[in-house]
């Protein structure tokens, strides 16, 4: 078996889409926001992915059906073309170890620039142990021009 297997529903003809991740992690806050987003655009799924790195599970449907764990990719065209078109990614799991992070991440990669991506945001909880009064969105960056970019929109920056 292939560590990693994309089963593609379609290719869509994208435009420099972005990546934005939201797989289970804390609270699940980076799983349920990237649904969230999915539902409110009406994105589309187009492909699934399998990997030994996830859990030898399967999870059951409603109606009793059960399939093996998986991530889903979804994409959303913008409506105009000077927009640029995004990937949801979501799931059941991450990888359940540091080879199957860097592996999935390293074909996720791949995937986004075989579509004409360059640009991944990648979303989830950071646990402090008691709820937070005034939520805020916290960032990191790997480019000062994109730490600006993202203050510009209320993003904050700390040690």
């Amino acid at each position: 078996m292939d560590n990693i297997i994309i089963e593609f529903k379609e290719k869509p003809d994208l435009n420099s889409p972005i990546l934005i991740e939201g797989l289970p992690g804390v609270g699940n806050v980076g799983k349920l926001a990237a649904e969230h987003v999915i539902e409110e655009l009406g994105a589309v799924e187009f492909a699934s992915i399998y990997s030994k790195f996830f859990p030898p599970q399967v999870l059951i449907d409603e109606e009793g059906v059960a399939r093996l764990v998986s991530n889903k990719l979804y994409y959303y065209k913008a409506d105009t073309k000077e927009r640029s078109d995004i990937i949801f990614l979501i799931g059941d799991y991450q990888g359940l170890t540091p080879e199957g992070q860097y592996d999935l991440s390293s074909t996720l990669i791949d995937t986004l620039v075989d579509f004409g991506g360059k640009r991944i945001i990648t979303l989830g909880g950071w646990g402090i142990g008691h709820v937070v009064k005034e939520p805020r969105i916290l960032g990191a960056a790997t480019h000062e021009h994109m730490v600006e970019e993202m203050k510009a929109h209320g993003v904050i920056f700390s040690k």
